[in-house]
């Protein structure tokens, strides 16, 4: 496989490409300037006039159509090639959204170049624009954005409310502590299912407001839940309680997060050694910033706990450089740790490594008594799912306790 070449020079007055032609790769001007023009009766019509940094030919990689518009050097360029591989493997990672927009501008630009060509255009010759609304990757983009406005005016009806799972000390079947988990009543569906909302919330804007709320929520039922300990006289039990919460890397890299966070803290006159944090090990893919925070976070004596480990982003560097309290065993080994010699061994060696460097672990989606017993027995100090209880309401949690 020959590789094109990473960069070509044309000269003054070149043609660069014609209108018409196959499209094969994109353009970036590292050095001097380009016209864009369109055909008309052997006359040019000039579109723009483009320099350094600005990239052209990008439209038939990404439509699949030919050239709609010739370029010309007006002095000698630099060019850096950009390959069909390297432009639609950028395009197909975008979000939906993303993608139907830049189908839709595409198809405005070409027909606007079109409406050049051929002269002034009567309303009644215009037709009916079609985008492609009828085609899956359309129709996914455009519920998206129907459901984004959905959640956020749910949001603003308050029809979110937190629910509390306990954790478990699987020595004592003592609850220690919970996580606080968002859901969504709503007044005509009812219960929604929480994946058809949370990655949404966590992949939006949304997900500032919407955390700021859940961290205040969970803050005060957790000062609640201390006061009911200790009127009942397990003053040791409050001491300790650890309430969860699930923090995105978007919030982590927000500016005020630790700020607010404090400021929340504060307010419901709490101790910070009572409230973990609980990430993805896709935080780190969120930059230096969220792991900046992090660190923060932990010196200001926060816990920090890694939801899911050992699905996808899994590395034993993570366990170095995270400053990590609690690591959480994903459902999809504790499930199999009866019956999968190779899960429970992977369990173990979690485990194993965790107790090694001061790290402790809580196993989630307990179903079975035989599988707490098995935890408990390879280590494992806590203990989370539906064998203890499936996350309830507020009311009903500080009933369990």
């Amino acid at each position: 496989m020959t590789l094109p070449a990473q960069s070509v020079d044309i000269h003054k007055d070149q043609i660069v490409f014609t209108e018409g032609d196959a499209g094969d790769c994109a353009y970036i001007i590292e050095k001097g300037r380009v016209l864009v023009f369109i055909t008309k009766d052997q006359e040019e019509i000039p579109l723009s006039i483009l320099g350094e940094g600005e990239i052209f030919g990008e439209m038939s990689l990404i439509d699949n159509q030919n050239r709609s518009a010739s370029v010309r050097a007006l002095e000698d360029v630099r060019l850096s090639i950009v390959t069909r591989e390297q432009l639609l493997e950028r395009v197909s990672h975008a979000d939906t959204v993303v993608q139907l927009l830049m189908r839709v501008l595409l198809k405005r630009l070409r027909r606007n170049n079109n409406t050049t060509q051929g002269g002034p255009v009567k309303l009644s010759d215009l037709q009916l624009e079609n985008t492609g609304a009828g085609d899956d990757k359309t129709s996914a983009a455009l519920q998206q954005i129907k459901l984004e406005n959905e959640i956020f005016q749910a949001f603003q009806n308050k029809e979110f409310e937190l629910f509390y799972q306990p954790i478990v000390e699987l020595k004592t079947r003592q609850i220690k502590g919970c996580e606080a988990l968002l859901r969504w009543k709503s007044p005509t569906q009812g219960m929604i299912s929480p994946n058809v909302f949370i990655d949404i919330i966590e992949n939006s804007s949304m997900v500032i407001p919407i955390g700021h709320w859940i961290i205040n929520q969970a803050l005060k039922d957790l000062k609640t839940i201390q006061e009911k300990l200790r009127v009942a006289g397990k003053n040791a039990e409050a001491d300790i309680f650890m309430m969860s919460i699930n923090i995105s890397g978007r919030q982590f890299t927000h500016s005020d997060f630790l700020g607010n966070l404090e400021d929340l803290r504060e307010k419901h006159e709490l101790e910070t050694r009572n409230i973990k944090l609980e990430v993805t090990e896709r935080v780190m893919m969120d930059g230096a910033l969220a792991l900046e925070t992090l660190h923060k976070c932990r010196q200001h004596g926060y816990a920090i706990s890694i939801d899911d480990f050992g699905t996808g982003f899994s590395s034993l560097q993570y366990l170095t450089q995270m400053p990590i309290s609690y690591l959480k065993i994903d459902r999809s080994f504790v499930m199999k740790v009866l019956t999968d010699p190779k899960s429970k061994a992977v369990v173990n060696g979690i485990i194993y490594l965790a107790r090694a460097m001061d790290i402790e672990i809580i196993a989630e989606g307990i179903e079975q008594t035989n599988e707490a017993l098995v935890l408990e027995t390879l280590g494992a100090q806590y203990g989370q799912g539906y064998l203890f209880s499936k996350p309830v309401e507020f009311v009903q949690f500080t009933k369990l306790l």
